[in-house]
């Protein structure tokens, strides 16, 4: 391999026999990652100025427009134009393949009506007769209700094993067991492509 730097005239050469090193060269000087895994970061602004409604023991799925400032569409993976519904707010995995995986940063707020009110969070994944959760316990929201309390430092991975995780969109829920609301701020989605 080499490499011949022009300085003057900002040009790179790149000669290898490696048809890899020459492709992450050309993706970097047309200013996309040189790799193939990337991530999405789908910022929201539906619940901002009304906070989302839950009622109370309720799975509610949560929205995200894909409209706020911070959305973040520079560090695509390979091969992916999106990775969100934002009519829905449900991740949409079918640009993805067999055996790529991703992690999830979600980043949202709720306020419960009533103190020591429970939050559950799950992903809802497939279809019909075969869908199927990914469901955790957030804990009890237990210093006070009408405030405020943020979930944003946790991750979350997914990986498509299966066609029905692959072919169908995986919903975003949350079951409150009191009345209360939701903001979201949004979710970043980080993709390791498996081949």
């Amino acid at each position: 391999m080499s490499v011949t730097v022009d300085e003057v005239n900002n040009i790179v050469e790149v000669v290898s026999d490696s048809n890899r090193v020459v492709e992450i060269v050309q993706r970097g000087a047309q200013g996309v990652s040189p790799f193939d895994d990337g991530f999405i970061d789908y910022n929201d602004t539906s619940t901002t100025a009304t906070p989302l409604v839950l009622l109370a023991d309720t799975w509610t799925t949560i929205p995200n427009d894909g409209l706020g400032a911070f959305t973040n569409k520079n560090f695509l993976p390979k091969g992916v134009t999106d990775l969100m519904d934002n009519t829905t707010g449900a991740i949409d995995p079918t640009q993805l393949s067999l055996g790529d995986d991703f992690i999830v940063r979600n980043d949202f707020r709720v306020s419960p009506n009533i103190n020591n009110a429970l939050l559950k969070f799950r992903y809802q994944l497939g279809n019909g007769g075969n869908e199927y959760n990914l469901e955790t316990n957030l804990g009890r929201l237990d210093d006070g209700s009408g405030k405020y309390y943020r979930y944003s430092l946790t991750t979350d991975y997914i990986y498509m094993g299966d066609l029905n995780t692959l072919n169908n969109p995986i919903k975003l829920q949350v079951n409150l067991s009191t009345d209360g609301t939701l903001i979201n701020a949004g979710s970043v989605i980080r993709v390791f492509k498996g081949s």
